[in-house]
């Protein structure tokens, strides 16, 4: 009754089954996780919000930040 399922020329076991469905589901769950923050990202680009709690010269993307106080800072050193 336990015989394990063919796969191929492979027989798959039971425990081999389970670790690869948890396998897929890990992966899953990671996938969604970057699509989710990739999201409220733009979701916080777009509602004019910034990413860095406000720390504006040592942010990684100050040079092109639209955002009104990256604006004011750049303008402030004179870079435009």
């Amino acid at each position: 009754m336990n015989s394990p399922v063919k796969r191929g020329d492979k027989k798959l076991t039971r425990r081999e089954m389970v670790f690869g469905g948890l396998r897929c589901a890990a992966l899953t769950a990671i996938g969604a996780g970057g699509a989710a923050a990739g999201l409220k990202r733009r979701k916080l680009l777009r509602e004019g919000k910034c990413l860095n709690q406000g720390v504006c010269p040592q942010c990684n993307v100050f040079s092109e930040c639209g955002l009104p106080r990256a604006r004011a800072v750049r303008a402030q050193r004179g870079e435009g």
